[in-house]
């Protein structure tokens, strides 16, 4: 290896990536290449000198290749970038948030999911195909669409996952003038545990077992904004401490309560 500094190299990746990604696909010849990148013949020079000379590649037997370092480092780079993509979609999704943001333990790795028009609420299928997919889930919700609650407990119904919730008092007040009989049945079931607490943060969010994530609810005005989820053992273990410090201010909610004038 040569002795380029670590931001040099970082530069002659990013510049030649294109040439460096194809022959660490495949060893190619020179005129190959020129095919494969739809390039000049006396630009490709350029290129892979530069790319030989950071001992990315060589040419041996006839053929560009690239060398242990050159694959390392387009390994090491293609992570980078998706890594980059992902904090980047999630931090603009986060930026709309007027408190504290979560983390950046939360945001690295995570997957995130923007609501579009026409209809952006539609982006709540993340959310209601996870709730198919575990065991349990156990969310904070500091609001509420009315128009997906009964989705939510119709899906956990159905697959057999269990479902529990910690409520801002306003949430549940205004579930309950909507349909206070509905919601006396499903508290009724055992499929589903409801809970009310003092609830500080801005937006909602769930933890899942079996399989394990954690899942952020971002609001928009009238609706939603998007959605972001994460597997990482220290996004989970956030939420976790988030979770168990709400839960535990939390009061039970049952049907009798909600059947009480």
């Amino acid at each position: 290896m040569t002795d380029q500094c670590p931001h040099d190299l970082l530069r002659t990746i990013n510049r030649r990536r294109a040439c460096l990604q194809a022959i660490v696909a495949e060893p190619q010849e020179k005129r190959e290449l020129v095919e494969t990148l739809s390039t000049p013949r006396s630009t490709l020079d350029a290129i892979v000198r530069e790319l030989e000379q950071a001992d990315l590649v060589a040419y041996r037997n006839g053929v560009w290749r690239a060398t242990v370092a050159g694959r390392a480092a387009a390994a090491v780079y293609t992570d980078c970038i998706e890594s980059l993509e992902s904090i980047h979609a999630a931090g603009t999704l986060l930026s709309t948030l007027e408190g504290s943001p979560p983390p950046a333990a939360v945001i690295d790795g995570a997957k995130t999911f923007m609501a579009t028009d026409p209809v952006p609420d539609a982006v709540l299928v993340e959310f209601l195909d996870r709730i198919a997919a575990a065991d349990r889930i156990r969310g904070v919700a500091p609001r509420a669409l009315s128009g997906y609650t009964g989705q939510v407990f119709t899906r956990a119904v159905k697959t057999g996952s269990t479902l529990e919730f910690v409520l801002a008092e306003r949430v549940l007040s205004q579930l309950s003038q909507i349909d206070p009989e509905t919601v006396a049945n499903r508290l009724d079931h055992e499929a589903l545990s409801v809970y009310t607490a003092p609830v500080s943060i801005e937006f909602g969010f769930w933890i899942a077992d079996s399989p394990e994530h954690l899942g952020i609810i971002v609001y928009a005005d009238r609706g939603i904004e998007g959605i972001l989820v994460n597997d990482s053992d220290d996004a989970i273990s956030w939420a976790q401490t988030q979770y168990d410090s709400i839960r535990a201010d939390a009061s039970p909610v049952t049907a009798q309560r909600i059947n009480t004038p």
